[in-house]
């Protein structure tokens, strides 16, 4: 689905999605296809959502936006330093 897509079908809900197709483009994540996983009427729920697939799979690209959001913003963090290991 396209974000648009998402935004008609789940009006005025948290979404938690998986990035099918993605693409960095200027420090930011580009979003070209996605799965909706989850709605909700509550942040904190769709937090705790997000926060337990993330962790059940680090490697699977989820995020969670209001349908409110006429675009999905998503900014790429560079990360330097050590990591604990």
């Amino acid at each position: 689905m396209k974000w648009q897509e998402v935004r008609q079908a789940y009006q005025d809900e948290w979404i938690v999605f998986e990035a099918l197709k993605a693409r960095s483009e200027d420090d930011k994540r580009i979003v070209d296809d996605l799965a909706v996983i989850d709605r909700y009427k509550d942040s904190m729920d769709a937090l705790r959502r997000y926060t337990a697939l993330h962790k059940e799979n680090p490697g699977r690209e989820y995020y969670f936006f209001h349908t409110s959001r006429e675009e999905l913003d998503i900014r790429e963090k560079k990360w330097t330093g050590l990591r604990r290991i």
